[in-house]
């Protein structure tokens, strides 16, 4: 069983070796992907679906799924949309001050 970004993070110990080669924006780029990517996974499962499941409902390969869910691909607008109709999730509009 593989572990989520959030467990990986906090089983991580302190190092900022990676962190000093990262500029301020790519540091808050990189929170909240890894965040999205957690949420991702915690509603996936807690709606029963497997990563191969989920990519079938969204069209997509398990390949992706379990990148998303890694963190180690950056989602787009359209795609976070799609996965939270899939997931039933709620995305928030900072610029209209409400959730689509």
């Amino acid at each position: 069983m593989s572990m989520s970004i959030k467990e990986k993070m906090s089983n991580s110990k302190d190092s900022s070796w990676l962190s000093d080669n990262l500029t301020l924006e790519e540091s808050i780029i990189a929170k909240y992907i890894a965040q999205i990517a957690a949420t991702i996974q915690r509603q996936r499962k807690a709606k029963g679906y497997t990563q191969q499941e989920l990519a079938n409902m969204l069209g997509v390969s398990q390949v992706m799924i379990s990148r998303w869910e890694n963190g180690e691909e950056n989602f787009t607008i359209a795609t976070l949309a799609r996965i939270s109709k899939v997931l039933e999730m709620a995305l928030y509009n900072p610029l209209e001050k409400r959730v689509v």
